[in-house]
């Protein structure tokens, strides 16, 4: 993934997700929109074929740059969380199977 910046404010930031697909930026947007911090974030990409997606991003207080780069630690520990929580998940049984 390549991150471009668009347009920086300093209560805003447009990035493009340059290699990502709309379901990374719509998750990385739904921990974003939870910061107390961000009074907007929203994921758009222009054209599913053509373009990747853009996240963009305003604070009333702290930097966007800083609420994304929050927001991202988080959905890496959800990954990683999600990742254990299959590693142990258990398999149906074999007579559930055969029905």
């Amino acid at each position: 993934m390549n991150l471009k910046i668009i347009a920086q404010e300093e209560n805003y930031v447009e990035l493009e997700l340059e290699g990502e697909e709309q379901g990374f930026a719509n998750a990385l947007r739904e921990l974003l929109i939870l910061d107390k911090n961000v009074t907007f974030a929203a994921a758009l990409q222009p054209h599913p074929q053509v373009a990747s997606p853009h996240i963009f991003v305003r604070t009333k207080s702290g930097s966007p740059i800083a609420a994304i780069k929050d927001a991202s630690k988080k959905l890496r520990k959800m990954a990683g969380d999600f990742k254990e929580e299959l590693k142990s998940a258990k398999k149906p049984s074999e007579s559930k199977k055969k029905k």
